[in-house]
């Protein structure tokens, strides 16, 4: 597929509750094609989008005949499994700059699915989501207003640009680590507050060596400096 499409369940009064963004060269509606079940999403075009096909015979011949493909969508399906019940949680429990944030994040995550899946390719740079903030604010669940205040406060620190219609991320793979990080600890930072985020996002460029790939160095220096701040503040306690 080209462009963006949002997989939505309905929630109470009937409203949407977006649980993934898929983006270009994305595949979607697989489970359904397994399970042989009506899918429970309801899919909503957020840009022109062009789809190709594939049909049920077809699918199921590569199914029973092509062991690469087999693997391929059972790791797409894990992933998206785990990622669609850890944003319903999200976006149903957290607060609402969580939420948005979140929701930005899920568009730094479509752009390059192959990447969670193998691929070496990393997205670097500026990323322009060519979507309205109406739109996103909606999917988010959080009024026009209150979104623009945050897209202020993320674009003076420097993690996204506001243009007319749209939006342009600044250093995706950064917010691809501060999504894989907030996953880890949602359950304990549902009620984050924006500067508590910002921080996060900070910790996650911190992580990203100078040449836009993790830098594991990096990462494990985080992990010993806040375990020995941990164990000096309990020493001091």
């Amino acid at each position: 597929m080209t462009g963006y499409v949002a997989a939505s369940i309905p929630i109470n009064g009937g409203k949407p509750l977006p649980v993934h963004i898929y983006g270009p060269m994305a595949w979607f509606g697989e489970q359904p094609l397994i399970n042989k079940q009506p899918t429970h999403f309801e899919y909503t075009c957020l840009t022109p989008v062009e789809v190709i096909g594939m049909s049920k015979k077809c699918f199921d011949s590569a199914i029973l005949e092509e062991p690469d493909f087999v693997r391929y969508i059972s790791t797409l399906m894990a992933w998206r499994v785990q990622q669609q019940s850890e944003m319903l949680m999200l976006m149903r429990l957290g607060s609402s700059p969580l939420r948005v944030v979140m929701g930005l994040a899920q568009y730094a995550e479509a752009l390059d699915c192959r990447k969670r899946l193998g691929s070496t390719s990393v997205a670097k740079g500026g990323v322009d989501i060519p979507i309205t903030q109406s739109q996103i604010a909606a999917l988010c669940g959080v009024s026009r207003t209150l979104f623009s205040e945050y897209l202020q406060h993320l674009a003076r620190a420097g993690w996204l640009k506001v243009r007319y219609g749209g939006i342009e991320l600044q250093s995706v793979e950064t917010w691809r680590i501060f999504a894989r990080n907030q996953r880890e600890r949602q359950s304990v930072r549902s009620r984050a507050s924006l500067l508590e985020l910002l921080d996060d996002m900070d910790v996650a460029q911190a992580e990203l060596g100078p040449y836009g790939f993790p830098n594991l160095m990096n990462s494990r220096l985080q992990g010993m400096r806040t375990k020995d701040s941990k164990r000096r503040l309990s020493e001091t306690c």
